[in-house]
């Protein structure tokens, strides 16, 4: 949570911090408390340097071979590689098993196991016996379902610390980023403003903000909120992220891919970001700078048990990637092993990866037996065929989208299918066909809005999509189209 990188950002520990990395460069270990070089260890992982996390650890151990923080985070550490039983046997081997500490990795470990309530009922019978420091066990309680995303529980043990400490400090962000946990933005937006009105200078409020508006589709609001929380930490990692989100979200790559590359110099493993970045190399045509964050991201993703779902996605962006820098053969190897590590009802992407090499390569007959797999296995039909005319749009196969978006039209109905309008202005323009162009260009901003913008706003900058059709029509005719009154 934010309170380890506040104590990472303080004095005391880039002091301790800097006298431990100054010996190790020097070949030795002066001697160190158990909880200084867990904190150490612990401030390494979080930057996914496991090597100097590793080596702080063993220093904890042999200078302290029975100290329970250091056993604590061996356990905690093959639990994040998924090495269940062996977490479970180094916590047994614990010798104070009336820690608290102890307590929370036993809860932990049942969460890793999928029984969240388990472990939540866990913790409420050792409630008891925490009353001399109460108020920190429901905060630590509250907290260990949050970093692990169980925001029913969280909020339960929130409700709990709320009930016995009511005044507690920590009480409004906490609830505020458990309602963003449940998707109740509206919520949490209105939260984190009040929290804002009582501390302006809280960088934490601040990037939740960012990451609300983020979520609500307000991204100029977002930059700003992220904006405010660098102004208060210029090192602030995390408001970098969230600024790149909100550029990528908006499709400002360029941006995104600045602050994205920042954020990475400082969480250099962070596979979430790592697919971010190459999405956004890959949208910018930039195809050789994601092939290695790719190949990055796959070696983490097969690490760590939690994230080989990610695979399928790897594959299929690194097949994108090389195909677009004539790596053909390559390219189909990689859709081949997104298709081994694909659930079933995701298989018909593969085929779509696989169908857009044909037409990149001008083998239409094979993108056609692909595309009509991937029409097979779609539990969605009408997705997947509106990503076929996509597909053949983005191969300059203009007359065969205009056809199946239509037909995606006709399946959805007149009003449920008109989101294909901006596209198929899309067609015609690139088919120089200017009349069918503004016909439907005249329509898009009010069948899909964002759509629009994405398609058209290189070519109309600054511009609102409702007057993108006023544009166009004086670009092609010399002249803005007729009023209403000037027509009669």
């Amino acid at each position: 949570m934010e309170d380890n990188n506040k104590y990472y950002q303080s004095r005391h520990f880039q002091r301790l911090l800097h006298r431990y990395e100054k010996a190790v460069s020097e070949g030795h270990v002066p001697y160190f408390e158990a909880d200084e070089l867990t904190d150490i260890a612990e401030y390494y992982m979080t930057g996914k340097q496991d090597a100097k996390a590793n080596q702080a650890i063993k220093a904890a151990i042999d200078m302290h071979p029975d100290s329970v923080d250091p056993q604590i985070f061996l356990a905690r550490q093959k639990m994040f590689y998924g090495q269940l039983d062996e977490a479970r046997n180094i916590i047994d081997a614990i010798t104070e098993q009336e820690d608290c500490e102890v307590t929370y990795i036993r809860a932990e470990l049942l969460i890793k196991e999928g029984h969240e309530d388990q472990a939540s009922d866990f913790l409420l019978q050792q409630k008891d016996q925490m009353q001399d420091y109460l108020d920190n066990y429901l905060y630590d309680c509250t907290s260990i379902f949050m970093d692990y995303d169980c925001w029913e529980q969280a909020e339960e043990w929130l409700e709990r610390l709320r009930d016995a400490f009511p005044d507690h400090p920590d009480l409004p962000i906490m609830e505020a980023e458990i309602m963003m946990g449940l998707d109740n933005y509206e919520d949490a937006l209105t939260m984190l403003k009040e929290i804002l009105e009582e501390e302006p200078y809280d960088s934490e409020a601040w990037n939740l903000l960012a990451e609300t508006y983020i979520a609500l589709e307000k991204l100029p609001e977002a930059l700003e909120a992220a904006d405010y929380a660098l102004a208060i930490n210029p090192q602030d990692s995390n408001a970098l992220l969230m600024k790149g989100n909100a550029y990528m979200h908006d499709e400002q790559m360029g941006a995104a891919i600045e602050c994205y590359t920042r954020y990475l110099e400082a969480q250099p493993d962070d596979l979430s970001t790592q697919l971010s970045l190459s999405i956004c190399y890959t949208t910018e045509e930039r195809y050789k700078e994601a092939i290695p964050l790719l190949e990055k991201a796959e070696q983490y993703a097969h690490k760590l048990p939690d994230r080989e779902a990610d695979l399928p996605q790897i594959y299929l962006l690194k097949s994108f990637a090389l195909s677009h820098t004539n790596r053909i053969s390559e390219a189909i190897r990689s859709i081949e092993k997104a298709r081994e590590c694909s659930q079933e009802n995701m298989l018909w992407q593969c085929d779509m990866a696989e169908a857009d090499i044909y037409l990149l390569t001008k083998q239409t007959k094979k993108a056609e037996e692909c595309f009509v797999a991937a029409l097979e296995k779609s539990p969605q039909k009408g997705e997947a065929l509106f990503n076929i005319a996509l597909s053949y749009s983005n191969a300059d196969y203009h007359d065969v989208a205009i056809d199946l978006l239509n037909d995606v039209w006709a399946i959805f109905g007149t009003q449920e299918g008109k989101f294909v309008v901006p596209y198929l202005a899309n067609c015609y323009l690139h088919k120089n066909d200017m009349e069918n162009f503004l016909t439907y260009l005249k329509l898009a901003p009010y069948c899909d809005r964002n759509a629009s913008i994405m398609l058209f706003r290189d070519r109309f900058p600054n511009i609102a999509p409702e007057d993108y059709y006023a544009y166009a029509y004086k670009e092609i005719h010399g002249t803005f189209p007729p009023t209403n009154d000037e027509q009669q």
